[in-house]
């Protein structure tokens, strides 16, 4: 590493360590549990670093304008490092803002689809999408007003989306859904993340794709078990779910498991081959709800529990990476994860409080 890139990672790293120490500090999520009301989690807000969100209640009063500012906030605070930053690291952290983007455009698609196709009045819920330039050329609100996929397509056309959903039309999606077509924008995602990394320097390389690599092994995990063992696909299509990455993808064990008649699946081979104990804590909700919770619920509980204890491991990655190399773009990373996280919760408690759950039961789903 350069002698510049090591004074400019210093700079960054220092001033994200910093920020980071504040949130560590910070009691806004222990006071915002222990709020009594949605009024009294809106005062907590309103004296934090989260003010304007507890001013769009005061304008509206109204739950999703607060989640729309959260959302931006977090748009903004990928800008802003990315200034900190020059070159290639700025630009993967620009490139980061591709996942918020292709995020905004899959549920602006669902409401669409919900209209157009489905029938059903959910144009006014468009008021809570992002509308403003994320990283591409959308005409957002052409989307939100088109009455055709044709018109979807036309308001995509100046961003990389068009290649992707110009190859549908809108009688594939009537009668087949969007499922198809989110995995293509997600996949789309990774290529594009992947190839970013690849841009990096040796070392930030390593740094960034070690968390990745991590992110995809656990996302391609839950895909087999929700989709080839609860809902049985067949070979073909399960092996085109899963991104071609990471440890898990490359193993034989998932090759056979992919490979394997839908009836004879089983997950847990997979699950303890990677990680140990994991399997016995998804038993272990069978027997607790055996009997008791309809099977589609228990498989819904065995899927928290393992969504739960992968977002564990990821928090171990992350902040491990904080102890680690200063002078990498590892910190930066570490600091979106952590934002990421603290805003999941805080938008998890205002769901709480504003639908009437009390403490305890806010802090189970947390949990």
């Amino acid at each position: 590493m350069t002698h510049d890139a090591t004074s400019l990672y210093g700079f960054i790293n220092a001033k994200l360590r910093a920020r980071i120490g504040l949130m560590r500090q910070s009691h806004s999520i222990e006071d915002l549990l222990k709020a009594n009301s949605m009024v009294e989690a809106v005062s907590v807000l309103r004296d934090s670093a989260y003010t304007e969100v507890a001013q769009a209640y005061d304008r509206t009063g109204d739950l999703q304008q607060m989640e729309l500012v959260l959302l931006h906030n977090e748009i903004e605070m990928y800008r802003e490092v990315a200034k900190y930053l020059e070159g290639k690291p700025a630009d993967f952290v620009s490139m980061l803002l591709g996942k918020i983007e292709e995020d905004n455009l899959k549920n602006a698609i669902r409401l669409w689809y919900s209209s157009i196709i489905r029938h059903r009045p959910m144009r006014y819920r468009s008021a809570y999408l992002f509308k403003e330039k994320i990283l591409s050329d959308i005409d957002w609100i052409a989307l939100i007003n088109a009455t055709s996929w044709k018109d979807v397509c036309k308001a995509l056309v100046h961003s990389p989306y068009h290649v992707i959903v110009n190859q549908f039309s809108q009688q594939q999606i009537q009668e087949t859904g969007l499922f198809v077509l989110e995995n293509k924008l997600d996949r789309q995602w990774y290529d594009q993340l992947m190839a970013s990394t690849n841009r990096l320097s040796s070392t930030d390389r390593e740094v960034a794709q070690s968390i990745f690599l991590i992110d995809i092994d656990l996302k391609n995990l839950l895909m087999m078990v929700r989709f080839g063992w609860y809902h049985k696909m067949q070979s073909d299509v399960l092996g085109s779910l899963l991104l071609p990455w990471g440890k898990v993808f490359n193993s034989k064990e998932v090759h056979m498991y992919v490979n394997a008649s839908a009836e004879t699946r089983d997950p847990f081979t997979i699950i303890d081959r990677f990680y140990p104990g994991l399997g016995s804590m998804v038993h272990q909700v069978a027997e607790e709800k055996k009997g008791s919770v309809h099977p589609d619920e228990l498989v819904a509980l065995q899927n928290l529990r393992i969504e739960g204890y992968l977002h564990q491991r990821r928090q171990a990655v992350y902040h491990k990476t904080l102890a680690s190399d200063p002078f990498t773009i590892g910190v930066s990373l570490a600091y979106f994860f952590l934002y990421k996280e603290e805003n999941s919760m805080i938008k998890a408690i205002l769901n709480g409080k504003y639908y009437g759950y009390d403490e305890d039961y806010i802090r189970g789903v947390l949990a």
